[in-house]
């Protein structure tokens, strides 16, 4: 028996195991990774969706019901303060999350859009809210909106 022979195919043995263990650990580390992502969007859409947080002010902007709607406008448009104006910055500060999170590459435009795009386009139809969102501090927000076409920028 040659040992030479049979120590080198055992080398070449372990070679080959090594590369397909390395090749399953980093298939199953995608699969981690693409688990905890899904889970963590799942988060996002329950706290945004499931609680009552942004309840009042998605009610005013897509039914503007009145005087909530002209109470609203007002109040952000000439600077005052109003509780629904403290309610839609709130509301606006999640979506400056989201757009801050999209520049550090952590969540991307379609996942965004898939899960918050009536939202999104709700705040983009509101002529005093997007003249709003710049000179409060809302830039990411703004560069979002206009980056997946929801506004037209002005």
């Amino acid at each position: 028996m040659d040992w030479l022979n049979v120590a080198e195919a055992i080398k070449t043995s372990a070679g080959v195991v090594a590369v397909i263990t390395a090749f399953l650990a980093y298939a199953q580390y995608r699969r981690s990774v693409r688990t905890k992502r899904a889970e963590w969007l799942a988060s996002l859409h329950e706290k945004f969706f499931e609680t009552d947080r942004y309840a009042q002010i998605r009610r005013v902007l897509d039914y503007r019901s009145e005087p909530e709607y002209s109470e609203l406008a007002r109040a952000v448009a000439a600077g005052e303060h109003h509780p629904l104006a403290d309610d839609l910055f709130r509301y606006l500060n999640f979506f400056e999350l989201l757009a801050g999170l999209r520049l550090l590459g952590q969540i991307t435009n379609e996942e965004i859009l898939g899960l918050f795009d009536y939202d999104l386009t709700l705040v983009a139809q509101h002529r005093f809210i997007t003249d709003c969102l710049k000179p409060q501090g809302f830039e990411r927000l703004f560069n979002l909106l206009s980056n997946v076409r929801l506004l037209a920028i002005h």
